[in-house]
């Protein structure tokens, strides 16, 4: 894993310094609308190495994310989200709608936009899913958990509560991210091991994952899905919805009439809003911690 640069090193440190002066009372001055509303300046930084694991050809691969941080102070128990870009598990970057964890991070939450293993010779992934597309997306859940479990270990620099991180994503990554809220006790790959992969909840856009892995204990998600979408199908989504009721998780599905694959693109102001009050709710408000 290549070493972060001095200046790298120093922005990091700036994000992650605590004002001596105001040590105490992190909460008892938040800003009106805080979660839900944006409140603060997003500091970004990009590049950051999170984990190394082997490709498609056997060779090792580094991983990266792009941090997003609100501008909040001395706050040391800040709330984190992984969350991770489309592309049918054959192409994309974490810096595709940077807008959503600018969007996040503005609101108080502390958002990683990963990068993830693809298979460039996979061709289109679609539902139902054969065996190498079901690889292909293992492993890139796998890479998803080793970020929760990086954040997870290094809480006290980023200043946040281990206790309160999510996962979300649209499309490929919200199906990565449902499948990272319902395997805690199969976590993949080969970071920060012996450090839990468990999350509050998920946010699928446009996504969906498969009955076989949800149990009554697993973390629940939120579904913000089209209704005319035949690239994750519909039927798709509410199966997996229903599975979740089925198992008693918290879980809630909003469906957009007309609709089909490009919620964001057609609904950004609602997917952040939608996005926002459910962290709130099962991640910011919950009194026990998510490990």
């Amino acid at each position: 894993m290549r070493a972060p640069t001095r200046r790298r090193l120093v922005r990091l440190a700036a994000i992650a310094v605590v004002a001596v002066v105001a040590a105490a009372g992190t909460t008892a001055c938040e800003p009106e609308g805080i979660w839900v509303q944006p409140v603060y300046e997003v500091e970004r930084v990009d590049d950051i190495a999170y984990a190394t694991e082997t490709d498609e050809h056997g060779q090792p691969e580094e991983l990266r994310f792009d941090l997003y941080a609100p501008k909040d102070g001395n706050r040391r128990d800040r709330p984190a989200v992984v969350w991770a870009h489309g592309g049918s598990f054959t192409s994309g970057d974490k810096s595709s709608m940077r807008w959503i964890p600018e969007a996040l991070a503005a609101r108080g939450y502390v958002v990683i936009s990963i990068n993830y293993r693809l298979r460039e010779d996979l061709g289109a992934v679609r539902f139902p899913l054969n065996t190498q597309e079901l690889i292909a997306i293992v492993e890139a859940k796998a890479d998803m958990q080793g970020a929760v479990r990086y954040l997870r270990d290094l809480a006290d620099f980023y200043r946040l509560d281990p206790g309160k991180i999510s996962v979300g994503g649209y499309s490929a990554g919200a199906v990565m991210a449902i499948l990272v809220a319902t395997t805690p006790d199969q976590p993949g790959g080969s970071s920060h091991l012996g450090v839990s992969s468990a999350v509050c909840t998920a946010v699928s856009v446009s996504g969906a994952g498969t009955g076989l892995f949800i149990d009554p204990g697993d973390a629940g998600a939120l579904f913000l899905h089209g209704r005319n979408d035949t690239t994750v199908p519909y039927s798709e989504a509410r199966a997996t919805y229903d599975a979740m009721v089925d198992a008693g998780l918290s879980t809630d599905f909003v469906t957009y009439e007309g609709t089909a694959h490009a919620v964001p693109g057609e609904h950004p102001d609602d997917v952040i809003a939608q996005s926002a009050a459910w962290l709130k709710t099962e991640m910011v408000d919950r009194e026990t911690p998510c490990l």
